[in-house]
């Protein structure tokens, strides 16, 4: 339980143990560390160096394949997840991944359907810490994108979604769309729910990270100035869109 007892989101019931609990204190709740499996941390004894390496938390509300899930070698461990409602939810921590494996976990995205709507889960994306790689340099960048490159880019936090908001200066927490709170890499929960219907826009989101990611590393903090990194953020989500459509449409035709 959270320490709030006026907590109001405090609404999900456990049967296991009789206590409530809340999407924000699912982690201290009494039987959250019981589940199979234990979740493994996949940068723990791996520390993030200078190349570009991203992960993904993809969460799938609903009853789905989890055996497709658990055995794929590119799965590093699951876990339930207090803000999904729906039963046989859960959900899934990839492990560090280079672009040489973009194409394998965009096929198992495509395999992933639940029999829900999803609208509730997530797909956080996790990208390599350096110096130079600041939340508040990428607070810029998402913030020049408009609502059809975020669409494009499975993006979320120009919409009323409690879970990632996009707030200057507020870059740390479970509602925020760029999470500094971890050791090695930077977290951006932005990121709307990867499965079968929203495959199609991974390749883009992962190319337009890996472009900024790319630009922020040849710059010295504080090198760079907002409308600088604002056009290069317009620029990179523009090419990973049309990138990724013209190799969709040639992949239709094969």
């Amino acid at each position: 339980m959270c320490d709030d007892r006026l907590c109001s989101d405090c609404r999900e019931y456990c049967e296991q143990c009789d206590e409530r609990y809340c999407p924000y204190c699912y982690e201290r709740h009494a039987c959250a560390n019981t589940q199979d499996p234990c979740y493994r941390d996949p940068y723990e004894g791996r520390p993030v160096r200078e190349p570009f390496t991203f992960g993904l938390e993809i969460e799938v509300d609903g009853n789905h394949d989890t055996d497709m899930l658990r055995n794929h070698r590119l799965i590093a461990g699951w876990c339930p997840d207090g803000s999904l409602h729906h039963d046989g939810s859960l959900e899934y921590q990839s492990e560090p991944m280079t672009m040489s494996q973009l194409t394998e976990i965009r096929r198992l995205v495509e395999r992933i359907a639940t029999d829900t709507d999803n609208t509730l889960s997530g797909g956080h994306m996790h990208i390599s810490r350096t110096g130079r790689q600041t939340p508040a340099r990428w607070y810029w960048a998402l913030e020049a994108l408009d609502g059809t490159q975020c669409e494009a880019l499975n993006m979320r936090h120009m919409t009323d979604t409690r879970w990632c908001e996009l707030i200057h200066g507020d870059y740390c927490g479970k509602d925020t769309a760029i999470n500094d709170t971890h050791r090695h890499t930077i977290e951006f929960r932005t990121f709307g729910p990867w499965h079968h219907d929203t495959a199609g826009r991974l390749d883009a989101a992962v190319h337009y990270m890996h472009a900024m990611w790319r630009f922020f590393q040849k710059f010295p903090v504080p090198k760079l100035k907002t409308r600088d990194i604002q056009a290069m953020s317009r620029v990179a989500a523009t090419q990973a869109i049309n990138d990724t459509n013209a190799t969709t449409a040639g992949r239709r035709r094969i």
